[in-house]
């Protein structure tokens, strides 16, 4: 793909001054970088723009500006001067002798770090050497000392912009401590520093091409195919045609781009080997091979060269042994095998990778683009070498952050001074010893038989996968990076009803127990008829322990709404605290500060709902997004609602809409805002930090707070960790099911709670804009400008819709479009008329009232809007084509036909389209009046248990052997009867 160039031979019949102009410019556009730097320039540019970055000193910006016009330089002068005059064939041998500057700076860090009399100090002195050979190869090739210094400056410009993958970091000190600062500084400060520098790159690329243009050409000339694009052929003196050039700049330009994504991929998918190293080194054998069979056929018309004639590939076939003999031989080319085996040491590094799945492309390459010329080369010398650069933390930040959280007493823990190492002064080196650690963490109240079998279930299939490592890992040796532990908790709210006898748990912890020897049975087809389980009293209730057959725990906590505080956000307090601040505080306070870091870094709490439906490649996708970068406090994968009925098939393509553009747009304009407790998993110190926990145990006092902290937990706790500094990432392949509301009641009850949260943390970040662009690299003001016209277009939504069906019943209904002077005010009257009476009824009545006439007028709306939709489509089908009507209908529907098709997966919700259409008046006016007019209410409006009559003195409990007392309360204390 980047050896057109080397290819090119002349018309026959031209001279060097009658050869075309345009090649230069279709070689400065596809070959040069001119279109990896426009790419790349997009790429800085818009994360510059919703990304806070930082500016590189002064100093470090003017050397990479001079390093990086020295590479720019020196690729224009391979191009437009080398290349032509060397040949296809010597120009692919020559592209591994890029590598002399790198080699160098290999050396003299290896030297410093390891010594002169090592054996890889010798063989990196060896290396500099045969770079440096090919000066000697010039001295024989050729007397033209004017070609001697092009090709000598060429190939020594070029070599200095691969001068960051052999930069060790690791150096503090001396000049190798200020090239090691340099280059921390560039990494912090790169998208800045290549927004300017990808323009400044492309004006030297194309003033070099300039110069060497006009110089060779009079300016009239040079200039002629700017003018004259409208001809056949490209130049008169050529005969190469216009479709010729298209094609040539069409290839080049899409299987560069192309390359560089599969290179991106095998890298991020941990197959480096065999779809990274292995392409790129044998693409160079190839590519000298496909240029040799080429020079031994007739090549008349296989390209063009705008200078002259390759002189052994003339229009005659040569034999092989000639063409060895002339090529090889008199012109020395021997010398390639110094440069290729050279150049395959100083990239070394390659073979040997040590990267995260799914990194991010900063941390795979140095420099954010690639290089169209020196392809294969330049994505080799462009690796980041993983065993040179460490993920390095201080000890400041290792003491201040979870371990005074933690309570944790520094000074009894081992001696403190050890964790630093003699290359990284007051830095501590992450360990790798300690696997990933994963907490389950579900909340129950009252679910039913088949909820709770979905949780169970995918808690069972997560065992039988851990349970699969471990003994891979034991018994075979077997090196899994995706290994893993995990404890699995869950949260029973009001497990115990009021008897005679004392407490007792109700009927959905009986539930619990036969859903679990149920989904034993039906998972892993063994007949078990129970399981055995320890019992242990606690102040909050109680504890059930079992021992899943993976040899996994799973904990019941059953908490009695008379010793502790019930709803969601109270049981994910319960657990963070006891499973963060006590459970792994014993198990990390007698290790040095080094252990304690790597451990609760790999520490993570996976939320879930009791009926989260989820497979362990879910889970461990979100485990690969924390573990590519420290800084995300949360991850959240893709939600698929389960149930049936229309209600439910409304909110398949709702969430599916969510995904496709809400979620998108929020990851890459800015953050996502909100990870939701039905399956999300967050870091455990993320959750430890300053001002998180510490403010997500507020009682809440305010109605505001009500609305944040009760009524939206899983957002409030996300914009906690927002303003903390933590990211908050998306993983679209993560999927997830759960059971969403089947009734109308109860999704209104839902989202009442939902949508005033919602508006109030949304409220927040924009009053906090300064705070969140201060404190988190991933917002920006214009991304606060852009959530917070969502936000006015999420207040003014109703007024919207109502505005729209008006105008639309006015022109469906004949006899509002007839009516020229009152149809409109009908029209309103007719649409708006239900909206004012359900805001009074609302307001008035009590809230089963207010359901029933939802789900009434919601019935009465949907039949308007199915009326309304034939009368516009009829008057669609009577007007002309591309009609204003047309592009109104295009616009609504392309976009969503367009990511359905991008995501084949959930491609099945796009028909549910038409219940979303049918339901936005309700869901969009009715339910906001709902949501707006019941904010005083904190209940939570699912799932709700239908009370006792209070006439009833003494309710019947049923003699059952399971639904015997198991804790009883005596006093102040719960005792354990069942030992």
């Amino acid at each position: 793909m980047t050896t057109q160039i080397r290819t090119l031979l002349d018309t026959p019949g031209n001279d060097v001054v009658g050869a075309s102009a345009i090649w230069y410019w279709i070689l400065w556009l596809c070959v040069s970088d001119c279109v990896p730097l426009l790419i790349s320039l997009y790429r800085c540019f818009m994360i510059v723009l919703f990304r806070k970055t930082k500016w590189p000193s002064k100093s470090v910006f003017l050397s990479v500006a001079l390093i990086e016009t020295a590479h720019s330089v020196g690729l224009s002068i391979f191009v437009f001067q080398v290349l032509p005059n060397v040949g296809p064939l010597m120009g692919v041998l020559l592209m591994t002798a890029v590598a002399l500057v790198p080699s160098i700076i290999l050396t003299l860090f290896r030297a410093q770090r390891d010594g002169l009399r090592t054996g890889k100090t010798v063989i990196d002195v060896l290396a500099i050497g045969m770079q440096g050979s090919i000066f000697v190869w010039l001295y024989f090739y050729t007397a033209n000392t004017e070609m001697i210094i092009w090709i000598s400056a060429s190939l020594v410009l070029i070599s200095f912009g691969f001068w960051e993958s052999v930069s060790d970091e690791r150096f503090t000190t001396g000049v190798f401590g200020t090239i090691s600062r340099a280059k921390q500084n560039l990494n912090s400060a790169r998208y800045r520093t290549y927004t300017i520098l990808n323009i400044w790159k492309i004006c030297v690329s194309f003033g070099v091409m300039v110069y060497f243009g006009v110089t060779k050409y009079n300016l009239a000339i040079f200039f002629k195919p700017l003018s004259g694009l409208n001809n056949n052929v490209a130049d008169e003196s050529s005969t190469i045609s216009h479709r010729d050039v298209y094609w040539s700049f069409f290839l080049q330009t899409i299987s560069s781009f192309v390359g560089y994504i599969v290179a991106v991929f095998a890298v991020r998918t941990q197959i480096q080997i065999v779809g990274f190293t292995l392409p790129l080194v044998t693409s160079h054998l190839v590519s000298i091979v496909a240029v040799f069979l080429m020079s031994c056929l007739n090549t008349e018309d296989i390209s063009h060269n705008f200078i002259h004639r390759i002189a052994v590939a003339g229009n005659e076939c040569h034999p092989v042994g000639q063409f060895i003999g002339t090529f090889f031989i008199s012109n020395y080319a021997w010398f390639s095998v110094f440069w290729f085996v050279s150049f395959l040491w100083i990239a070394g590094h390659i073979w040997f990778p040590n990267i995260e799945k799914l990194a991010k492309s900063s941390r795979i390459f140095c420099r954010p683009f690639y290089c169209n010329l020196l392809f294969a080369e330049s994505l080799m010398l462009n690796r980041i070498n993983d065993h040179i650069l460490t993920d390095k933390f201080t000890a400041e930040e290792v003491m201040g952050s979870y371990l005074s959280l933690l309570s944790i007493d520094i000074n009894k823990s081992q001696s403190f001074h050890d964790i630093s190492s003699p290359l990284c002064d007051n830095h501590v080196t992450k360990g790798d010893k300690k696997p990933t650690k994963i907490f389950l963490c579900a909340t129950m109240w009252h679910e039913n038989e088949n909820e709770m079998l979905n949780l169970l279930k995918s808690i069972l299939r997560l065992d039988k996968d851990q349970s699969a490592r471990r003994l891979a890992k034991t018994y075979f040796g077997k090196i899994d990076t995706d290994y893993y532990e995990f404890e699995a908790h869950i949260l029973f709210d009001d497990a115990f009803e009021p008897t005679p006898e004392g407490d007792v748990i109700n009927e959905f912890v009986v539930f619990f127990m036969d859903s679990l020897v149920k989904a034993i049975r039906n998972l892993n087809g063994v007949p078990v008829t129970e399981l055995p389980f320890v019992k242990i009293p606690t102040p909050h209730g109680g504890r059930l322990e079992w021992t899943l057959p993976g040899d996994n725990r799973l904990t019941l906590h059953l908490k009695n709404k008379l010793f502790v505080r019930h709803r969601k956000r109270w049981s994910q307090v319960m657990y963070m605290y006891y499973l963060l601040a006590w459970k792994l505080k014993n198990e990390i306070q007698h290790d040095t500060p080094e252990h304690q870091h790597s451990i609760v870094q790999k520490t993570f709490i996976l939320a879930l709902d009791g009926d989260s439906n989820f497979r362990p490649r879910a889970v461990l996708q979100l485990v690969d997004l924390m573990k590519r970068d420290k800084k995300v406090g949360a991850a959240c994968g893709r939600i698929h609602p389960i149930g049936t009925g229309p209600m439910v098939w409304y909110q398949k393509f709702e969430y599916a809409t969510g995904h496709w553009f809400q979620k998108a747009a929020e990851h890459v304009f800015g953050c996502v805002l909100c990870s939701p407790g039905c399956f999300s998993l967050f870091r455990a110190n993320a959750i430890m930090s300053p001002n998180v926990m510490s403010k997500y145990t507020v009682n809440a006092t305010t109605p505001k707070e009500y609305l944040q902290c009760d009524q939206g937990e899983d957002r409030w706790l996300c914009t906690l960790m927002l303003k903390q500094g933590f990211r908050i990432e998306y993983c679209a392949a993560s999927d997830a099911k759960t059971y969403s509301p089947e009734s109308l009641h109860e999704f209104f009850n839902q989202r009442r709670r939902w949508m005033p949260s919602t508006i109030a943390n949304n409220f927040d970040l924009i009053m906090d804009g300064k705070l969140f662009v201060a404190q988190n690299e991933t917002f920006s003001w214009l991304y606060i400008a852009y959530q917070s016209a969502l936000f006015c277009i999420s207040l003014i939504a109703p007024s919207i819709v109502i505005l729209l069906l008006t105008g639309a019943c006015a022109s469906a209904v004949p006899a509002f479009r007839r009516d020229k002077v009152y149809g409109i005010w009908k029209s309103l009257g007719l649409v708006g008329g239900p909206v004012v009476f359900y805001a009074i009824i609302c307001l008035k009545a009590k809230r089963e009232m207010q359901l029933q006439m939802a789900s009434v007028l919601t019935v009465l709306y949907s039949i308007f809007m199915l009326l309304v939709g034939i009368g516009m489509t009829l008057v669609l089908s009577q007007s002309v084509f591309c009609a204003p009507g047309h592009f109104l209908v295009f616009s609504i529907m392309v976009p969503f036909v367009l990511a359905a098709l991008a995501h084949p997966y959930e491609a099945t919700c796009l028909p549910h389209m038409i219940w979303y259409w049918l339901s936005v008046p309700s869901m969009f006016v009715l339910l906001f009046i709902y949501a707006i007019c019941n904010m005083h209410s904190v209940a939570w409006g699912t799932r709700e248990k239908p009370q006792p009559e209070p006439e009833k003195e003494e309710p019947q409990i049923k003699s059952t052997q399971t639904k015997a007392p198991l804790f009883v309360k005596e006093g102040n204390a719960i005792s354990d009867i069942g030992q």
